[in-house]
């Protein structure tokens, strides 16, 4: 986030109240799976910074990494207006590129119920402070490596290990471990779906000129007020 904050601060610096905290996030998650080698997708502009936090109910409704259940993660991806399936395991291939720290996936190391698991249970009692890479074919890559990986249940969340669990979700998986293009072409698609999602306010707030960390204050909002009225 604090990333996004600093081109903010550069983007207001140079032309003032002209995009939000939210643009900037959809056009650096893009320009961050292209300079990785995924592929580019389109995401929608002027979208406005929200002036509350989102409700509790709605953050703790996203799954977690520890969700077993295929008909669980379909249903908590509906909620974002991706109801198939191929956006659950398509969108799971971001798991291609980043790391996670052991407590994120305990619950796996505690069961220990395959080789690679017993594999990251040992990694994580030797050094628990490490970072284990999502995808151990290719992690530093936005390719297919992490459903080559699952084929071999090489997955390191309990949520990647249901996708290979599950006779339907499995087959995608497979389509994607063959083809980086198949999993491509889905995953901009389903993308730009999530980008595009229904607000649940629709699309009010306002450009964030301080910080992206909270709201403007009440001056700035005055001002912007005016300026939207004059320019109307």
């Amino acid at each position: 986030m604090q990333l996004i904050e600093s081109i903010r601060a550069k983007a207001d610096a140079a032309c003032g109240a002209t995009v939000s905290c939210a643009d900037i996030t959809l056009l650096a998650t893009r320009a961050a799976v292209v300079a990785s080698g995924g592929p580019w997708f389109p995401v929608p502009e002027g979208n406005l910074d929200s002036l509350a936090p989102a409700a509790q109910s709605k953050v703790f409704d996203l799954p977690g990494p520890d969700v077993a259940s295929v008909a669980t993660l379909v249903g908590r991806f509906a909620t974002r207006g991706l109801g198939q399936v191929a956006d659950l395991v398509a969108l799971s291939g971001a798991h291609t590129i980043g790391r996670s720290q052991c407590d994120s996936f305990s619950d796996r190391t505690q069961r220990s119920d395959d080789t690679f698991s017993k594999k990251l249970a040992a990694n994580c009692t030797k050094r628990p402070t490490t970072l284990q890479n999502l995808d151990v074919v290719t992690p530093d890559l936005f390719d297919n490596g992490y459903y080559q990986a699952l084929t071999f249940n090489q997955g390191v969340f309990t949520s990647d290990m249901a996708l290979i669990k599950n006779k339907t979700t499995a087959a995608i998986v497979k389509q994607f471990a063959l083809s980086k293009d198949a999993f491509f072409t889905q995953f901009a698609k389903s993308m730009t779906k999530l980008a595009n999602a229904p607000k649940t306010d629709g699309n009010k707030g306002e450009i964030r000129r301080v910080s992206c960390f909270r709201t403007n204050p009440k001056g700035i909002k005055e001002e912007e007020d005016q300026g939207f009225a004059a320019s109307a």
